[in-house]
């Protein structure tokens, strides 16, 4: 029992964590978890440490509300708060259920985490992963696993060493109570399968293969974050704002590098590699990218699309509104972090008069061949022509904000006014501006 708790200490100093950091543990009420929390309130008795704990509900088995209630109660009885997390993966489910589970309990961790998140992953579960991985036939990032600790996520494993037999070892002794989840015993799942039907069979030959394979996984991983430092600078050189990068640098790289980038790029997005095939196809393309290029690879729930020679990675959920009436809001919201902005400044935007008792809507565009008169010297231009001036992304503009007044185009945002509707020198006037993420 203080064999285990020792080692708990010595990777919480060895991680260096400061003094009062916000631990929240994740406790599935399942051995491994309930043996964590055990251990980490030992080491809160001699450190200054906060704890919570978090139950995470996915409501896929009936008695899941009543294991959350097992963790509560031991969590009081140990003074410790709680936080109970129910979630819904049906929506998800394409993913795959194990998929889906882990994509929305990081989400659930990720509302109660203040400092460090705190999970039972140990060494059996590590080579469970390894072996997973090489199924997949993984690079180095996926053959690398967990790490004990997660600097960037903030993610602390301090069993990812000890064994199973170990941690049953522990709870044997003090008679812990834990919840036996009966869904780890279906076959279906692939991790389930690894657990109980392959690697009994390799430990049967060979006894010691988890510590072993730990010390391998150990050596990929040093490997890649070597080469991730690498990468991580010519990446910083590529990139042209949060979702893009320079083509032009791109081709510059032999196949191996544009490869390693591009996987690095994915990763920073959390969006999974690619397979091989896929991985072919992007290179083959970036190599002949040129401004006549429309590049599209679907990966998952984004796609890969070029413009004006850069490389774009392009979520599903990228804007798609619908229309708006505008009652003279300072902001109106379109979708996530899309807002529309407007301001009152003399001889600026939408003259007052233009719009005074008349229905003003932000609209995507009606049709491409609208026409609008953006300068006066100028004769009027259909809205392809401004996109493709203004350099708008095409996958931007069949939902790009425009301003119709009483049906009429008056203002394409961030682009340009129709010279009959735009404030004279001395007109109050209303500034409409288009506010989107960085791409």
């Amino acid at each position: 029992m203080a064999e285990l708790v020792h080692h708990i200490e010595q990777s919480y100093l060895a991680c260096k964590f400061k003094k009062n950091t916000h631990f929240l543990v994740g406790v599935s009420g399942g051995v491994d978890s309930m043996v964590l929390a055990h251990t980490l309130i030992e080491l809160k008795k001699n450190y200054s440490i906060q704890l919570s704990f978090i139950y995470i509900d996915h409501q896929l088995n009936s008695a899941s509300k009543q294991w959350g209630q097992f963790v509560q109660k031991f969590a009081k009885k140990n003074k410790v708060e709680c936080f109970i997390e129910s979630v819904s993966i049906n929506h998800d489910l394409k993913l795959g259920i194990e998929g889906a589970a882990r994509k929305h309990r990081y989400q659930a961790f990720a509302k109660h985490q203040k400092d460090v998140l705190v999970l039972a992953h140990h060494e059996d579960d590590q080579f469970e992963t390894f072996i997973l991985q090489l199924s997949r036939g993984s690079g180095l990032k996926g053959l690398s696993c967990m790490a004990e600790l997660d600097s960037v996520r903030q993610i602390w494993r301090p069993l990812l060493n000890v064994s199973k037999a170990n941690i049953i070892s522990y709870q044997n002794k003090l008679q812990l109570g834990f919840i036996n989840d009966d869904s780890n015993l279906n076959n279906k799942f692939d991790r389930n399968y690894i657990r109980n039907k392959v690697i009994p069979v390799i430990k049967k030959r060979f006894p010691m293969i988890t510590m072993n394979a730990s010390r391998s996984i150990q050596h990929i991983a040093n490997h890649y974050n070597q080469q991730k430092d690498v990468i991580e600078k010519i990446y910083k050189n590529a990139l042209t704002g949060m979702c893009s990068l320079n083509g032009d640098f791109l081709k510059k790289l032999d196949d191996m590098s544009l490869a390693q980038l591009i996987r690095f790029w994915l990763g920073e997005h959390q969006v999974l590699m690619p397979s091989s095939r896929v991985m072919k196809q992007i290179i083959k393309q970036v190599k002949s990218l040129n401004s006549e290029s429309h590049i599209k690879i679907r990966i998952q729930e984004y796609t890969i699309q070029s413009y004006n020679q850069q490389l774009f990675l392009i979520a599903d959920d990228q804007l798609n509104f619908t229309s708006v009436i505008w009652k003279k809001e300072d902001q109106i919201k379109l979708q996530d972090n899309h807002f529309v902005v407007s301001q009152k400044i003399t001889g600026e935007g939408i003259s007052k008069n233009f719009i005074t008792n008349k229905q003003v809507l932000i609209s995507k565009p009606r049709s491409m061949t609208e026409k609008i008169k953006v300068h006066a010297k100028q004769p009027s231009r259909d809205l392809k022509y401004l996109f493709q001036k203004y350099k708008i992304p095409v996958w931007e503009r069949s939902n790009y904000p425009c301003v119709y007044i009483e049906n009429r185009l008056v203002a394409v945002l961030n682009i340009g006014i129709d010279d009959e509707a735009r404030a004279k020198q001395n007109d109050e006037g209303y500034v409409f501006t288009y506010k989107k993420p960085q791409s």
